[in-house]
């Protein structure tokens, strides 16, 4: 499987418009204020976890050596609190065979994007463990708030069309964020080191070192 193709589903680029385009579809709606406040509050709170986990590692090496845990995998942190709920809230309320289906899809995709990071090489299993399970509380939390409102029928082409424009962008296309270089200069900058510390002599070493030339996870 070309795991490329879930590069993008899984981008913060795109997931944060969505959620907040899903949100505010819902509030036009129905009046949700508390519940999609709340949903937005969470993804907040978890997005910001997973900035601080790899500021804290690139400044001062911060994380679990015999794991190989240094921070929160954030494609499986915000797929995992994105997806299930748009996909709940894409079905009626009266039908909630359906809203299950659509819950269990976006955890299926977001549960693909997440282990996609592994064979791709940009976060090892306990990193997307992490984010899974970070991501999965905010997920639950939001099926939970919304779990009697859903999107406008006439937003839901669009919700698909994102997903299927995200999953066809050719391989190196696709509009990358560079938070990993922006975590590491806030990490240098707050801890006084000279450079961001490297993630594979960290591993490999009984201290921390730092490298010059760190290869920076997009």
């Amino acid at each position: 499987m070309n795991w490329q193709w879930f590069v993008a589903p899984g981008s913060a680029l795109y997931l944060g418009p969505l959620a907040i385009l899903a949100g505010a579809a819902v509030l036009y709606r129905e009046r949700a204020r508390k519940a999609v406040m709340g949903w937005w509050s969470a993804i907040a709170f978890a997005c910001g976890m997973t900035a601080a986990s790899k500021i804290s590692f690139y400044g001062w090496g911060t994380g679990i050596r015999a794991w190989d845990l240094t921070c929160f995998s954030g494609h499986a942190v915000i797929s995992m609190a994105v997806w299930p709920v748009v996909g709940m809230l894409a079905a009626p309320t009266s039908r909630p065979g359906l809203r299950a289906i659509g819950t269990v899809s976006g955890l299926v995709l977001a549960g693909l994007i997440g282990y996609s990071r592994i064979p791709l090489g940009a976060h090892p299993p306990s990193e997307v463990i992490a984010g899974t399970l970070l991501g999965g509380l905010v997920g639950t939390a939001g099926c939970l708030l919304l779990r009697h409102y859903r999107l406008p029928g006439t937003l839901l082409p669009a919700v698909g069309l994102v997903l299927l424009a995200t999953m066809t962008i050719p391989r190196g296309a696709a509009p990358v964020l560079p938070s990993e270089r922006w975590f590491a200069a806030i990490g240098t900058a707050l801890s006084g080191r000279e450079a961001p510390v490297s993630k594979k002599k960290w591993r490999n070493a009984d201290g921390i070192t730092i490298s010059h030339h760190v290869h920076l996870r997009p």
